[in-house]
Parts: structure tokens; sequence; C-alpha cells
């Protein structure tokens, strides 16, 4: 469900995947939000982590790019209430997207549909499995998204799988690996946003004339 198919993560396994594939900016500082913005780099293999600004009334806030890129918003850190054991909670977020201008974009999906915007879900990881990358430290809810828009939005998804549809980076539904999908929720290390397509849920996304902002204005786990 990232930006590349499984097809194409078998191929550069070796090379990309042995090491985590994310790098994280400075830690947090002065006015730092705790949240970070995953973009992903020129050859579109790797997402590089940097702190966003806190939003007045709210939690972050980050301003899109005429790139398709910006992947993630995401919250690691160790204190954080949100990671940790999570299975039977409900995710939710509410966030207002404002000043898009040109439309919204998304780095290109087999099955991307003609003349409708890319989408934001919600999303949740944990650490990387013994030996290196596994699809199912990653889940995507299938089900709590809204396409990209100017407006303000709430999306939430339980963290069960008997109740709400997820996905693993290969693209395998919650319902069908339970064991997996409780063993990733029970030990959360990031949790946020995902930006991305209809078949790459992290695609990466942008405008066409680089307006438009994003306010994380409520963020909970209960």
């Amino acid at each position: 469900m990232k930006r590349i198919s499984t097809l194409a993560a078998v191929i550069v396994f070796a090379v990309v995947l042995l090491t985590p594939a994310v790098a994280d900016a400075a830690p947090n500082g002065p006015g730092a939000s705790g949240w970070k913005l995953g973009n992903y780099n020129p050859s579109g293999m790797a997402v590089s982590m940097a702190q966003v600004a806190p939003v007045a009334g709210g939690l972050a806030t980050f301003n899109f790019t005429n790139q398709p890129n910006t992947a993630l918003l995401l919250n690691t850190q160790g204190n954080s209430p949100f990671l940790g054991n999570d299975v039977g909670k409900t995710i939710s977020a509410t966030f207002t997207i404002s000043g898009a201008v040109g439309a919204f974009t998304a780095y290109p999906d087999q099955c991307y549909p003609n003349g409708l915007p890319p989408n934001v879900r919600l999303f949740f990881e944990t650490s990387y499995s013994a030996g290196g990358f596994a699809y199912s430290d990653y889940w995507w809810a299938d089900d709590a998204w809204v396409m990209l828009a100017n407006g303000t939005f709430t999306i939430s998804a339980k963290v069960n799988p008997t109740t709400a549809n997820w996905s693993d980076w290969g693209g395998e539904t919650s319902a069908a690996n339970a064991a997996r999908f409780t063993s990733a929720a029970s030990n959360v290390t990031g949790i946020g946003l995902s930006f991305g397509g209809y078949c790459h849920y992290e695609s990466g996304v942008g405008t066409t004339d680089g307006t438009g902002a994003l306010a994380l204005n409520s963020f909970s786990v209960s």
C-alpha cells in the first residue's frame, strides 16, 4: 500500500528495505508540535521525516507542495498517549484543509480513478520485525478516509480486526491476518495520517500549484 507495488517491493527489497526507509530530522525543539511530516525524497524510495509547526487551537500544521511527495503526518514520541497497546481502542482525527486552489494530485497509481482527488486516511505502524522489514508492521484503514479537499473532516476507526477493515503493506486484510494485526496494534510505535491514491495509500500527494495547508485539530486514541 505504499508508493511502490508489491512486485516492485520484492525487486528492491534487498537494496532498500534491509534498513528502515525513514530518516528522522532533529529531535523536538521549542515550539515543536510533536508531529512529523514524511515526504518522499527525489528517488521515491525513502521518506524523510521533519517536525511540523504547532497550530493555534490544535496540534500541528503543514503546507502541501506542488509535487506529490507528502506521504505521512506521524506521531512517534515515546511518551505519546497514542502509542503502545491500542488493541480495541478507537482512533479519531479531525483536521481542516484550507487554501487549496490547484487540484490535489497523487503519485501515479495503476488503479487511480480518473477525475477523483487523492485521499487521506488513518495509519499506524509498529517497530521493524526481527530481521528487518515485514508487511504486517504497517496498517492502513480501508474505511476511515476522505478525499482531499478544502473543508473540515473527522475520520475514525476501531483497532480491531473483526469490527474494522485495515490493510497491511502488501494489501492483506486485518480480518484475514488477525494475529499479525493484533501483534502490531499491541505495540504501536507510530500513528497518524497517510496520503495517497486508491491502490497505494501512501503514494504521496500535493497540489498542482503548491497551495493548500492541513491543520490537525485533534487526534485521539481511546
